[in-house]
């Protein structure tokens, strides 16, 4: 059995290493009392527990890192702090800029959960490590981040009209907007939250291409990837894709001790209709395919780090996606990755994943790198509401805390 690779666990039991020893003594002494050959639901409780265990005291086997990614040095973009304060006592603390190539890259993202709450690392370095335009004829086939496009410079035409707020910032670059959105509701209890919303523009040719982040006060993190611009001339009308790969270096409370997992829901489609929501720890470098009916995601955790209640907290990435595109490359076969981190200027394009991965070394308790797809779709022979420029078409991703607060965040009874 290679847990390291392929391991359930079993969230109904939360994810403390104690209670996951509690849990396999309980399975292991209530089997004995069966006379039966042990139930499916035994063996995987007991699965479940000691893949838990691995992946919470298990150390990394391997070719050591080089040095850059031992001593995690501080990001080597040129950017603009911020110090987002908001009035429920929570703050982020993160670097932005609008570079050549890339385009908005969001670095040192730290969240503090409360005024007397000490910060913690979430995001390392957050870009779009590839930008792929494939045309349904085969050609033409557009690598827009290698293309080496530049960001487009902002005018006070390009912030939100009143009575909205906004202002640029980072060399006219970045739009910077503090807006509010409802957070949660118990009927009459209503609670508007406030985040800091970043956009920026790679001008790509004929496309302008919107690169959005989100930081709310809750600690959850939004990132939204829009095309939108004139068709290309020579293949007007002519279907197509953009595909846009994320790359986020997740230092959950820094950079060393963080796994993987890459989590599923499981229906059981004949009566009594029961179902189960496993983990699998991602033990060495891979890649995954999101299923739909499986709720797929990927939940990034720290060796070390625990809530209030004592409970391990984690951050979730969940797709936010119309579909799945699949090219004859390589790279666009799987939806996640996960990687090593192997220094600030190595491995930041998404089209030579297959090759950062072939050495699969070990993911666990280590320094880590997820990768992530999303693809908005231009239909063959397009409506006309395309026929001047195209309106935007959106796709991201959430990365959402989990176990970072000890009970609804800000709730007032």
């Amino acid at each position: 059995m290679n847990c390291s690779v392929n391991c359930p666990v079993s969230r109904i039991f939360g994810l403390k290493a104690s209670s996951a020893v509690r849990l396999t003594l309980f399975a292991h002494k209530t089997s004995k009392l069966r006379p039966s050959t042990p139930t499916f639901w035994t063996r995987s409780y007991l699965l479940s527990s000691l893949c838990l265990l691995i992946g919470m005291i298990a150390s990394p086997e391997g070719p050591a890192l080089d040095a850059a990614a031992t001593q995690k040095p501080q990001s080597n973009v040129p950017c603009l702090d911020q110090t987002v304060a908001f009035s429920s006592g929570s703050t982020w603390t993160l670097c932005v800029a609008a570079v050549q190539r890339y385009g908005l890259v969001i670095t040192n993202a730290n969240f503090q959960k409360s005024r007397s709450s000490p910060p913690i690392n979430v995001l390392y370095d957050g870009r779009i490590g590839e930008l792929f335009v494939p045309y349904h004829p085969g050609a033409p086939r557009l690598f827009d981040i290698r293309a080496n496009y530049s960001p487009l410079v902002l005018t006070p035409s390009h912030r939100p009209p009143p009575p909205r707020v906004a202002e640029l910032i980072g060399d006219n670059k970045i739009c910077k907007e503090i807006r509010t959105y409802l957070a949660w509701m118990d009927d009459a209890q209503v609670r508007y939250g406030k985040e800091v919303v970043y956009f920026a523009v790679l001008d790509a040719a004929n496309y302008n291409y919107i690169m959005e982040w989100t930081f709310r006060d809750d600690g959850t993190i939004l990132a939204r990837a829009g095309s939108t611009g004139p068709q290309l001339s020579t293949a007007f009308g002519v279907g197509h894709m953009h595909s846009f790969t994320w790359r986020l270096d997740v230092d959950l409370n820094g950079p060393d001790d963080d796994s993987v997992y890459f989590t599923r829901h499981v229906e059981n489609l004949t009566p009594p209709s029961t179902s189960v929501d496993d983990l699998f720890l991602v033990g060495i470098e891979g890649s995954r395919v999101w299923n739909p009916e499986r709720f797929h995601a990927l939940e990034i955790f720290d060796r070390t780090l625990q809530n209030g209640h004592g409970r391990p907290t984690s951050y979730e990435l969940i797709p936010l996606r119309t579909g799945s595109a699949r090219h004859s490359e390589d790279f666009t076969k799987k939806d996640f990755w996960v990687t090593r981190f192997r220094g600030v200027t190595a491995e930041l394009l998404a089209e030579n994943l297959p090759d950062y991965i072939a050495d699969q070394q070990p993911t666990v308790n280590t320094d880590i790198v997820v990768w992530y797809t999303g693809s908005v779709h231009h239909e063959n022979n397009e409506r006309d509401e395309d026929d001047n420029t195209t309106p935007v078409l959106w796709t991201g991703f959430e990365l959402r805390p989990k176990n970072l607060f000890d009970g609804t965040p800000f709730w007032k009874p």
